[in-house]
């Protein structure tokens, strides 16, 4: 980016008006316009470069990661530290800093060190987020936090997600906002116990938010409470009382979410919710009736889901509710058909219930834009509703303002209610029929504002009889028992088809629309599509898991994934790769040559493409490759060289898994190639072989290397992988300094051994073999100063034959156990003493 050519950037306009342009940036601009030799120009889009920082440790010696996202950086705490101790540093201004501990660590000390105190001075919310999966008495100890009031000043949000957090929590920070606790690991349902472990604990004054998933002790935790709080979650709450929460004092609560609390079993008169609310969720609570005369004023949303619920009584719902969700519960068409709902109400969903009839719907609001009746039981008629003849020939008549209607997996509704019956509004856009045991479809009548029709899974054979809407986008007839397509007439502005998993066996006669974008045709019985006449604008094409055994005809070029695996092609010759194309799925053909005509077109935008379980023999046969390809991967066939094809240039990724590549020589690497991944091979050698300056990583594991003495590695290297071979010695073996992880592991090579009789007869003595790994390392005479990672389990290495080993000043992970050391443990704890930065498996 030359930033001197944007007049935005000249100096007419003020500085302050600048900063705030450059705010807006993505990080990657930011990023760019630091470059510029205005100077000026410069430290402000590093200010907005390192404006949100997000740091993530993993078990020491892990390094974090760097990843620059649009909004937030994310930086490795060795990087971090460098910026905190760098002279420009008190010229930044970081907006939010992400600390997220993925790990356990026993004494997580980096919130007390200089560091994290220095940076906050310039820091204004940081964020603590603390994570672990790991064993069931693992705790979080709130020493981890910084013990400087003015550091802690600093911290806004604190989530915490461990086996067992300690109830004796230190004074939290004054300007905390959101506290998140939640455990992994069930106390007990033991009051008593739980009296013993009631916290002690004291809510900031102005915290907003609270989730609470530790059943510590009872409501009495939560009574200090303080009034600013705007949303609360409560979930697997011990002692629970009505009474205890009405006395909660949250006049500014307007989220509240209650979950698996066993002592809530009802909603009536005596819950108080309070007035502000506008959200309220109860989840798998054993409610059975919620009744309430009067609901807060300004309430926009209810859901209730995967509680037992037969009774649900509002006398009077607000004005402001919006929407209203009943999921999983109990409630049958009898309570339904008595509530008044609210008069503004604009998505109504009612899913997984007891629900046996559609009555009710005419006594829904006009307001109602959204309705979901999915995955009921419509046809088990109770007594209190119509009998079926009756059903069959009433109308029900939908709310007239209504857009989008899902009555999804409603296999009875058809035998309930006749096709003609159902009186769609005339403004509906969305409507979803699918797995409704519709058929046929002649009786249906659709409304002409129709956008999106889902009729999959229905059994279907045809559409005739059904006028589908002129202005019909998006048809989905997949999961059905199509044969042929000749009748179907697609109205001309259709965009989206789909006709998955059908069984046709041809797509003669079937005409797309113009303006087709997708067409779906996967899971059929197809064995040829020339004879389809594909759109121009046509940017998405599955022929997926047919039998198409040809592909003579040219594709359109706007065409971006073209998915073509599992077919019985065996010769793609001359095949015209569509230009825009971005995703091509070839795999799993029993295909013998690619000939790609336009493989040297530099308008291709094809960057990755992977073939696996292929009839390739010769890479030879897949020439040439797409001259623009970044990644390509060629796994699971019978290949035995890289040799005899010309790689793309801009290749960066080269990938062959479990082939049957003997050897490396006469390859010719691409000049920037960055990954070679050759795992799953037949190669013993590297001899004479010359990688490219810019390898990165290098994989060679499961291979048939016996040595690795006197290789020649790239001098940038980062990842080196031997595991899995039969190495028994390195000798002699240079590593690049760059190096940062080594993978030795599970060496494996027969060795003679002699068995000699534990009675002391030589006579008895007998010769054999067994298994044996990598034994000796005489030849590393020294680790490189980046290395991070050295993985030698699974070999029969002695405490001697690492003793020469000098590990680097930096943190470094190693995996050594299941070796031949006379005690491992008592080496272990000597090379703590003596590395503190060195970390065992």
């Amino acid at each position: 980016m030359n930033t001197h050519e944007i007049p935005l950037f000249s100096n007419i306009l003020p500085l302050e008006i600048v900063e705030k342009i450059v705010s807006y940036l993505p990080l990657p601009v930011a990023f760019e316009v630091a470059k510029s030799e205005n100077a000026s120009l410069a430290s402000v889009a590093r200010r907005r470069y390192y404006s949100n920082i997000k740091l993530t440790f993993y078990e020491p010696p892990d390094d974090g990661y760097s990843h620059m996202g649009n909004e937030v950086l994310s930086m490795k705490i060795s990087r971090f530290e460098a910026l905190v101790n760098s002279n420009t540093f008190d010229q930044l201004h970081i907006k939010k800093l992400f600390i997220d501990v993925y790990t356990h660590v026993e004494n997580f000390t980096f919130l007390r060190e200089k560091v994290f105190t220095k940076a906050s001075s310039i820091v204004t919310d940081v964020i603590l987020k603390f994570t672990t999966d790991g064993e069931w008495y693992w705790t979080f100890s709130w020493d981890w936090l910084p013990p400087l009031p003015l550091v802690q000043e600093r911290i806004r949000e604190i989530s915490v997600w461990y086996p067992y957090i300690d109830p004796d929590v230190t004074p939290l920070p004054s300007s905390l906002r959101k506290l998140d606790l939640q455990y992994h690991y069930q106390y007990g349902d033991d009051d008593d116990d739980n009296d013993e472990i009631a916290p002690r604990i004291v809510f900031p004054p102005n915290l907003q938010e609270f989730v609470s998933k530790i059943p510590w002790g009872s409501m009495s935790a939560y009574t200090n409470l303080p009034s600013t709080l705007r949303r609360l979650v409560l979930e697997d709450v011990l002692g629970f009382s009505v009474e205890a929460f009405n006395e909660l004092n949250l006049p500014n609560l307007k989220y509240l979410r209650l979950k698996t609390i066993p002592d809530v079993t009802e909603i009536n008169e005596k819950f108080e919710f309070p007035s502000l609310l506008e959200n309220l969720k109860l989840y798998e609570l054993t409610i059975t009736n919620f009744e309430q005369r009067k609901l807060p004023p300004r309430l926009q949303k209810i859901s209730i889901a995967r509680c037992p619920l037969k009774k649900f009584r509002v006398d009077t719902f607000p004005n402001s509710v919006k929407e209203l969700i009943l999921d999983d519960i109990d409630l049958p068409s009898s309570e339904i058909r008595i509530l008044k709902f609210p008069p503004r109400l604009i998505s109504l969903q009612i899913a997984r219930s007891q629900l046996t009839s559609l009555d009710f719907v005419s006594s829904l609001p006009g307001s109602l834009k959204s309705l979901c009746l999915h995955s009921k039981s419509l046809g088990i008629l109770n007594k209190t509703d119509e009998s079926s003849d009756t059903a069959r020939t009433c109308q029900v008549k939908f709310p007239e303002g209504l857009q989008e209607l899902n009555l999804e997996r409603n296999r009875s509704l058809f035998i309930l209610y006749s096709p003609r019956n159902l009186i769609f509004p005339p403004n509906l856009k969305d409507l979803n029929l699918g797995d409704t045991d519709l058929s046929p479809v002649n009786e249906l009548n659709l409304p002409p504002t129709l956008n999106s029709l889902r009729l999959c899974s229905n059994s279907l054979v045809s559409l005739e009889g059904l006028d589908l809407p002129p202005g019909l986008n998006s048809l989905d007839l997949s999961n059905n028992n199509f044969v042929s397509v000749d009748e179907l007439n697609l109205p001309p502005g259709l965009t989206f088809l789909d006709l998955n998993f059908n069984s046709l066996i041809s797509v003669k006669g079937l005409g797309l629309p113009p303006s087709l974008i997708s067409l779906s045709l996967c899971s059929n019985n197809l064995v040829s599509v020339n004879e389809l006449d594909l759109p121009l604008t046509l940017t998405s094409l599955d022929l997926s898991f047919n039998s198409i055994e040809r592909l003579s005809k040219r594709l359109p070029d706007n065409i971006q994934l073209l998915n073509l695996e599992h077919n019985q092609l065996k010769k793609l010759v001359n095949f015209h790769l569509p230009v825009n194309c971005t995703e091509l799925k070839l795999s799993y053909n029993p295909l013998q040559k690619l000939q790609t005509s336009n493989a040297n077109d530099p308008k291709l935008k094809l960057r990755d493409f992977c073939l696996n379980e292929v009839a390739i023999t010769a890479l030879c046969d897949i020439s040439p490759l797409p001259q623009g390809l970044t990644d390509f991967s060629i796994n699971n066939t019978n290949i035995g060289s890289l040799s005899g094809i010309l790689f793309p240039a801009g290749l960066i990724c080269l990938c062959a898994y479990n082939d049957q590549i003997v050897s490396l020589e006469n390859v010719e690497f691409p000049p920037h190639l960055e990954e070679l991944c050759l795992l799953r091979n037949q190669i013993s050698s590297l001899a004479n072989i010359c990688f490219p300056d810019s390898l990165l990583k290098l994989e060679l594991d499961k291979n048939k290397f016996m040595s690795i003495d006197d290789i020649q590695l790239p001098p940038k290297l980062k990842e080196l992988d031997f595991a899995w071979n039969a190495i028994s010695a390195i000798n002699e073996l240079q590593l690049p300094e760059s190096l940062e992880r080594l993978t030795l592991m599970e060496q494996r090579c027969d060795i003679p051994l002699n068995r000699v009789s534990t009675r002391g007869d030589s006579s008895m003595s007998s010769s054999s073999s067994e298994k044996k790994g990598l034994s000796s390392l005489a030849g590393l005479t020294k680790l490189p100063p980046k290395l991070e990672y050295l993985n030698l389990y699974g070999n029969s290495l002695s405490g001697q034959a690492v003793q020469h080993l000098v590990f680097p000043a930096s943190w470094i992970r190693l995996l050594i156990y299941d070796n031949s050391f006379d005690d491992y443990y008592q080496w272990k704890e000597k090379i703590k003493q003596t590395h503190p930065r060195v970390s065992f498996d």
